[in-house]
């Protein structure tokens, strides 16, 4: 009976230390291999991008406003920012299938060009909006949509919690991104999270096709 329960105690011990170590090595991948992820993830959206179909957008310089839509769940630009090394595909509309190729547009807010507020919803990760925190008033953001490129500079920024929907103003007073993804943006965080990370950037130059 002893001898069993010594086998199982050793059992367990070994268990424990696998574990401690596999953890240790996930740990250093994810800080020293952190660049080549980044590099992966990139190259994966960018197949992602060239395999997907875009849909033509057609917009009035005249009405300032879009007068064929993108068909939903179809990509219609490219949203850059230089600050964060970051370079995804852009879609109209934001399920999850969609934030699983790139960056995702809300349907109920406005276009670049329309002069409104334009909401864009992201995951936090990796290659992904996991930077999107490292952004301060002053970095410059850039969508290249398939009828024009607009340039936006990052005005502020805040923590919000899901609920405060005030946070995501539906306006056309004024030309304003709002970009947002989950918070904490921390990967060892797990779990649901309740909070949304949100940064606002105003329009300062557009050129059309």
């Amino acid at each position: 009976m002893k001898t069993k329960k010594f086998t199982t105690k050793i059992f367990a011990i070994n268990i424990a230390i696998s574990f401690f170590f596999a953890s240790i090595f996930i740990t250093a991948i994810y800080f020293l291999g952190e660049e080549k992820i980044n590099y992966y993830s990139a190259l994966i959206n960018s197949l992602v991008v060239n395999n997907s179909n875009e849909t033509e957008a057609v917009y009035s310089k005249e009405a300032k406003r879009l007068i064929e839509l993108p068909s939903y769940g179809k990509r219609f630009g490219t949203i850059k920012i230089e600050k964060i090394d970051l370079s995804l595909p852009l879609y109209h509309g934001d399920n999850l299938k969609i934030l699983h190729y790139g960056i995702g547009h809300y349907a109920g807010s406005y276009f670049p060009g329309e002069g409104g507020s334009i909401i864009l919803p992201g995951h936090n990760n990796v290659g992904v909006f996991n930077r999107l925190d490292e952004l301060k008033k002053g970095d410059k953001v850039v969508i290249e949509a398939n009828y024009g490129v607009f340039t936006y500079e990052v005005d502020s920024y805040k923590v919000v919690k899901e609920t405060e929907l005030d946070a995501f103003p539906i306006q056309k007073d004024e030309e304003l991104l709002i970009m947002y993804t989950c918070y904490p943006i921390n990967r060892s965080v797990i779990g649901r999270k309740t909070e949304r990370y949100v940064v606002y950037a105003k329009k300062i130059g557009e050129s059309y096709e």
